[in-house]
């Protein structure tokens, strides 16, 4: 088997290499946990998790839904800076991971955002914009999807068609088509109600992608914002 880490990995991927012949598993963590907290098993795994918590690991989850671990392997805290220390850790000294998660009824452990990316609408509803945004991954047509909306409300979504293909209106109606798809399931305040087609690529060398392709969302704000505030009119 193999292991993978980093940016997560589509789970059609996943299966299709162990179709293959390829198991792939993944796992999660963080540097300040040296660096593994959770790891699917070739055991014990399922392809929509990072894994189980690792034998000398505890974990558990806020009441918001961030998690947060305690363990031999949880650093002791940041290089001469004590705020930033004391800022990692709750008053009972468990480690503050940021991430949102939930675990099913056997231990496996799903990501479903970053804490400080929820947003929050006017009606106090809380969503992880990842969440909904999981929901184009893989689609051929759509190369990048990030949905905004704190503060408002409802959601709406800025998307980058793939390259190559229609324009114009048949564009449009591709996309509406992609964002109804991607709604169904969703409970109301989760769906996107508006969206922004652009086609000016998010690349990493003009500050839009990190390293790992994910989004750098406020300077994608920073550039595109007008557009997103534009479907609130």
């Amino acid at each position: 088997f193999c292991l993978s880490g980093g940016a997560g990995l589509e789970q059609g991927i996943k299966e299709e290499l162990l179709a293959a012949g390829l198991l792939v598993l993944e796992g999660y963590g963080l540097t300040e946990a040296s660096p593994t907290l959770t790891l699917n098993r070739p055991g014990a795994f399922r392809f929509d998790s990072v894994g189980q918590a690792l034998p000398t690991v505890e974990l558990r989850l806020a009441t918001d839904g961030e998690i947060q671990a305690r363990g031999p392997n949880v650093f002791g805290g940041y290089h001469k800076d004590l705020a930033a220390s004391a800022g990692a850790f709750t008053e009972d000294g468990w480690l503050k991971t940021g991430d949102l998660g939930r675990f099913d009824d056997e231990g496996f452990l799903r990501i479903i955002g970053r804490k400080k990316e929820i947003l929050v609408l006017t009606s106090g509803k809380n969503i992880p914009p990842a969440n909904v945004e999981a929901r184009f991954a893989g689609d051929p047509h759509v190369a990048h999807a990030m949905v905004y909306g704190d503060g408002k409300r409802y959601l709406v979504a800025a998307l980058w068609p793939t390259p190559g293909g229609p324009t114009g209106e048949p564009l449009q109606a591709l996309m509406t088509e992609r964002v109804a798809l991607a709604n169904e399931g969703l409970a109301r305040h989760e769906t996107i109600k508006r969206f922004a087609i652009i086609e000016e690529p998010l690349t990493v060398a003009d500050g839009l992608l990190t390293a790992t392709l994910k989004l750098r969302r406020n300077q994608i704000v920073a550039r595109f914002g007008d557009r997103l505030e534009a479907l609130y009119g």
